[in-house]
């Protein structure tokens, strides 16, 4: 029976741990653990336990080969358990149970079937966290090499180190979800899913800002500083399109006789429809002329960057904000962090930075969080949306027009996440809609420069031109 004692060295001394431990295997699968039986009395002087040690010492060595045979009965009765599980699961089903090892979990959650194809980046993103579980299994309990091995405990062990990481909730909560569906799908039939019933994280909402009209004018000026990135900001600021919608729009689904849009989104896959605006048109238009033949994108290479390196897009975009007045105050100074050679090769994005007179700052485009790696985006490509949505429905434009536009399925989404009036803006369009009795007869300001119109004459010229000023300013 091979126990073991365990030697460790204090000084010159050789000194003998004071538990037995003891070596077995079970089916090719070999296991030494600590018995919990203390070593008494005198061992030998060699410590070799060939050798006697005193009767205490004997008795101690006995009682650990009693425990280590009751251990490895138990672990062969509980191994048998388990291959007659996996015998009458063949019996039934016809076929045997498959075990997924932790090192190819990546791999085999991308044989996955899915109804759509993979997006590559998303896909990284997915293999990057099943990767680092893998590690994390690995460094805690190294002996859990299968998918079946994982038990509640390391599930939990695992999402409370990424906790600690420090991510927000939304990310915590898209780790849970990729985790539980994957062994889900991997997990033998009957097998308890460790990620099951572990409760999703509240999620701290940072919400996008809308630009208004005077910003989004000035937005489009600064556009013209990178005629590269300026086709794609005009689509978003017309079209309410997220980035990579605009940056992958297919001349097939532009129709300019028409003025309208019709494309199935890349994240909902919704098909919307959007009228193209006079501004959008032009630029459309003047795109048309120079297209090539057989070429499938609007901007093509705008396209290329996006498929190739999105964070080159999202860049030019911060640098055209920041020459509009939108930026951090405190990273003012600071490189960008898009991938360097953009920044360095690209001759469009260098010349942004010859302008060194940037105006007076409109407002930060990040916010702080609660918790999370990264401060929370609140003005960048995505706002363009949240704009167009708060300009049409402050507008009046029914919320069922919205949804076709935007393809969002219920108004709630619309409504939460979209629809950010400022709140002088909010209050007008208010005054504008209700009656008379709850505004207390105070006329909107479009009521009120028909009314001065009406009335003026040379003598109230001035007094109403300036009070006009004022309306026009508030619209």
């Amino acid at each position: 029976m091979p126990l073991e004692l365990r030697i460790e060295k204090r000084g010159q001394t050789r000194c003998v741990r004071p538990f037995w431990y003891g070596r077995f295997e079970v089916n090719g699968d070999r296991q030494c653990l600590n018995l919990g039986v203390k070593v008494r009395g005198t061992p030998p002087v060699s410590l070799s336990l060939k050798e006697l040690g005193d009767m205490n010492f004997e008795r101690s060595r006995e009682a650990a080969r009693v425990k280590l045979e009751g251990v490895i009965e138990e672990a062969r009765t509980k191994q048998g358990s388990v291959r007659l599980v996996e015998k009458l699961y063949e019996i039934k089903v016809g076929e045997t149970i498959k075990t997924v090892l932790l090192d190819v979990l990546h791999l085999e959650w991308e044989k996955i079937p899915r109804k759509k194809k993979l997006d590559g980046r998303y896909s990284s993103q997915c293999q990057s966290i099943l990767k680092r579980f893998a590690k994390f299994v690995r460094r805690e309990n190294p002996k859990a090499t299968e998918v079946a091995h994982i038990s509640r405990s390391i599930a939990h062990s695992f999402l409370d180190a990424e906790s600690k990481r420090g991510v927000t909730g939304k990310t915590w909560n898209d780790i849970l979800k990729l985790l539980r569906t994957t062994f889900n799908h991997l997990l033998p039939t009957g097998a308890i899913n460790p990620f099951s019933n572990v409760p999703t994280k509240e999620l701290e909402t940072v919400f996008r800002k809308p630009y208004s009209p005077e910003e989004l004018a000035a937005i489009v000026k600064a556009s013209g500083t990178d005629e590269f990135i300026r086709p794609l900001m005009i689509t978003g600021i017309c079209t309410a399109m997220r980035r990579g919608d605009c940056c992958l729009l297919d001349w097939a689904k532009v129709d300019l006789k028409a003025r309208f849009i019709s494309v199935k989104t890349a994240k909902t896959g919704q098909t919307v429809s959007i009228p193209i605006f006079p501004l959008l048109w032009e630029e459309l238009e003047a795109w048309a002329k120079n297209r090539k033949p057989n070429e499938k994108y609007v901007f093509p290479e705008q396209a290329k960057m996006y498929l190739e390196n999105p964070d080159g897009i999202t860049w030019r975009v911060q640098k055209v904000l920041a020459v509009a007045g939108f930026r951090d105050d405190e990273t003012e100074e600071s490189e960008p962090t898009a991938n360097e050679a953009v920044k360095q090769n690209d001759a469009h994005s260098m010349s942004l930075k010859k302008n060194n007179e940037l105006p007076v700052s409109r407002g930060e485009i990040h916010a702080e969080r609660k918790e999370g790696l990264r401060r929370a985006s609140i003005r960048d490509f995505h706002s363009f949306r949240v704009t167009w949505v708060t300009l049409a429905l402050t507008a009046g434009v029914p919320l069922e027009l919205v949804q076709k536009v935007t393809g969002h399925k219920t108004a709630e989404i619309v409504l939460k996440h979209y629809f950010q009036p400022r709140r002088e803006a909010f209050r007008q369009a208010l005054q504008t809609a209700m009656p008379k009795l709850l505004t207390n007869g105070q006329k909107s300001p479009k009521e009120e420069i028909v009314e001065l119109l009406n009335k003026m004459t040379v003598k109230t010229w001035k007094k109403s031109k300036a009070r006009l000023k004022k309306l026009m300013e508030s619209l």
